[in-house]
């Protein structure tokens, strides 16, 4: 059994502090699905090792619920997934899969407050048989959980006019535990502190900043890093903007030259064609290399793009401190929604490997394009990531891409077509390389106005070229949903 107090106590302290901010109405739903799940591998093992044919009963109570006023933002989307396997009883566990948050004004202008909690399943190791999701061989998996507090504090100099200092001392907690017996519980502590200075309406040609930000990844060993900037702009129009940004790198990543720490620069481009376009290029070089940026968003009625590009610093506890478990907006700005109950969305996100507890510099690239017209809806997802590791020779990249197509095809019923793909590539000696997709096939029914019945059928597999690393599995579900 997964620790399972120590991410209730989390969610509860930021749970509670949502609630007691609650002065305007709340909207979303809240409920219980249960489902019957079937798989004919069901520790995902190679074709040699004679798969394993079972079951799994799961139980998902939820909420999803939102509300926002002049001072007060809050969202919670929380959904634990209770799992009984029958004829494997050491596996039954609760996984926590959920996002609280909550942005409050609490003095009017000046201070700010924001607290977020989040609960996942994370990748163990990316060299066990694992797939998409947590359900099928949950050891590969361990359970965790973060929570952030971060206040904000905004001084204006000459009533904002001249400047704005903005102060945030950020602090948060990473929590892990595993299905693993043999995987101990681990809490590491972060901050992520900042200072900025940022120009007012007197400098509305020329707008400058300054910058100071220290990221700590592990407060008892003080690894992190530290950067200091200083930012100025020049505005030709509406449309048109350049920024020059000139600062110092200081951190625990050590580059190929052996660097840690040096000058780095910037040259910014921003470009907005329209009011429903914008973006920006970037190129620059720091100690550890070049730098590239790249943000662009792009809307239109039935179409919305959405890309970026950026290099950062990272450790594994990092990464899920700032992973969004539960995407709030789509493209278009509006809530996410389960195409096929139309509710908000309570889903897994499992990041992708690999998982080493050392700092490495991330470069990652991401697209995304939603449509919609109709009774149709879709969506394309690309992220690209490189991580880039100091301390061993371990280089990897991870190529994704997600594809879904929704359809209502009456009023009460409603079709989709989910494809994931997963290209995992090491430039190491002892490489573990892999290709992984994945295919659904998704129908629910509407049995009345809060009850729905779903199935979904699916496969999907492993290629490797390490012994033993292939694997595919065939998997058939049906899931009762009942919302309050």
């Amino acid at each position: 059994m997964l620790h399972s107090r120590r991410f209730s106590m989390m969610f509860a302290i930021a749970l509670l502090f949502v609630g007691t901010s609650a002065t305007a109405s709340w909207r979303g739903s809240a409920g219980v699905s249960g489902a019957l799940i079937f798989s004919d591998n069901l520790f995902l093992v190679n074709e040699a090792n004679d798969p394993e044919a079972g079951g799994v009963v799961q139980l998902r109570p939820f909420i999803n619920s939102r509300r926002s006023s002049s001072r007060v933002r809050a969202s919670v989307n929380y959904g634990p997934s209770v799992l009984w396997y029958p004829g494997n009883s050491e596996l039954n566990n609760v996984q926590h899969v959920g996002q609280a948050r909550v942005r409050t004004e609490l003095v009017e202008r000046y201070f700010f407050l924001t607290v977020t909690a989040k609960a996942n399943q994370q990748l163990v190791n990316p060299r066990v048989n694992s797939g998409f999701d947590a359900v099928a061989n949950a050891d590969a998996f361990r359970q965790v959980a973060s929570i952030e507090v971060r206040p904000s504090f905004r001084l204006p100099v000459l009533d904002g006019r001249f400047a704005t200092v903005r102060i945030d001392p950020g602090v948060g907690a990473v929590a892990r535990a595993s299905t693993r017996e043999d995987d101990n519980a681990t809490t590491v502590g972060e901050s992520d502190s900042s200072v900025r200075v940022k120009s007012g309406p007197m400098f509305t040609r020329v707008p400058w900043s300054i910058d100071w930000r220290r990221r700590v990844f592990d407060t008892d060993t003080g690894e992190g890093w530290g950067r200091f900037n200083t930012r100025v702009g020049y505005v030709f129009s509406p449309k048109y903007r350049l920024d020059l940004v000139l600062g110092y790198d200081d951190s625990d990543f050590t580059s190929a030259d052996g660097e840690d720490r040096g000058v780095r620069w910037e040259a910014i481009f921003g470009w907005r064609p329209a009011r429903r376009a914008s973006f920006k290029f970037g190129v620059g070089e720091a100690y550890y290399g070049e730098t590239y940026r790249f943000n662009g968003t792009y809307r239109h009625k039935r179409w919305a793009f959405r890309g970026r590009y950026d290099v950062t610093i990272q450790t594994s506890s990092s990464e899920i401190l700032e992973q969004e478990v539960v995407p709030l907006e789509d493209a278009f700005g509006d809530p996410i929604t389960d195409p096929i109950t139309g509710q908000d969305v309570v889903d897994a996100v499992v990041t992708t490997p690999v998982r080493v507890d050392e700092v490495f510099l991330r470069d990652r690239l991401q697209f995304r394009v939603d449509y919609r017209k109709g009774r149709n809806s879709a969506q394309w997802r690309w992220d690209a990531t490189r991580r880039e590791y100091s301390e061993r020779d371990l280089d990897t990249l991870d190529n994704e891409m997600w594809l879904t197509f929704s359809r209502r095809l009456s009023r009460r019923l409603s079709a989709s077509l989910e494809l994931r793909l997963l290209e995992h590539t090491e430039d190491q000696t002892d490489a573990f390389d892999y290709f992984q997709h994945g295919v659904n096939l998704r129908s629910s029914y509407e049995l009345g106005p809060r009850t729905s019945l779903s199935g979904r059928i699916g496969r999907q597999a492993r290629d490797s070229d390490r012994p033993g690393g292939d694997f595919s599995e065939h998997r058939a579900s049906l899931r009762l949903t009942v919302r309050f």
